[in-house]
């Protein structure tokens, strides 16, 4: 195959990607989200939230993914207004809504994550199959991120971190958990 025709390819199954998400965000309704009853994460507002907090968000959502307790940082949690969840970990002097790149671990919801993955070619990213039966993927041209879903999961997660090589590192040593499970 070509270079040309690899470069297209490569587009190609990047755009099947973005577009999947998109397409899954379309498909959840939006609105409010409670992170407890008394203190609402509003949907696109970038919110700090203690941990129990999240736990009841979890419990509205699952899955939702974290990367546990972080030594000083503080979580912040913005929902978007199709219900992607994003858990964002900063550092203690930084206020919610920051611009910095931080360690975010997004979750997805109703699209097909694992299909979208498994359909990555191996020009475009690097592709493997957890033991838990995950599919873990990182897009060459978005190396700061890893990406992981399950058959039948309905969901797709992204792990992103400033820091080369982090993201992989976080979801293949099992730091990447559902909030309030041991998975």
């Amino acid at each position: 195959m070509g270079t040309r025709n690899k470069k297209v390819l490569w587009a190609l199954v990047a755009l099947v990607v973005v577009l999947a998400g998109v397409g899954g965000w379309m498909l959840r309704s939006g609105g409010p989200i409670s992170a407890s009853g008394s203190n609402p994460v509003p949907v696109g507002t970038p919110t700090i939230v203690s941990t129990s907090e999240l736990e009841d968000l979890a419990g509205q959502h699952y899955p939702l993914y974290w990367a546990g307790e972080r030594p000083d940082t503080k979580i912040e949690v913005t929902v978007t207004r199709k219900n992607a969840i994003f858990v964002r970990y900063l550092p203690q002097n930084v206020p919610a809504g920051d611009p910095g790149q931080y360690l975010t671990v997004a979750t997805y919801y109703a699209i097909n994550g694992y299909e979208a993955l498994r359909g990555a070619q191996e020009d475009m990213a690097d592709v493997a199959e957890a033991e838990d039966g995950a599919l873990i993927a990182v897009f060459h041209n978005r190396s700061l991120s890893t990406y992981f879903s399950f058959k039948n999961g309905g969901f797709q997660t992204e792990v992103f971190s400033p820091m080369i090589g982090e993201s992989k590192q976080l979801t293949d040593n099992g730091t990447i958990k559902i909030v309030g499970g041991d998975s």
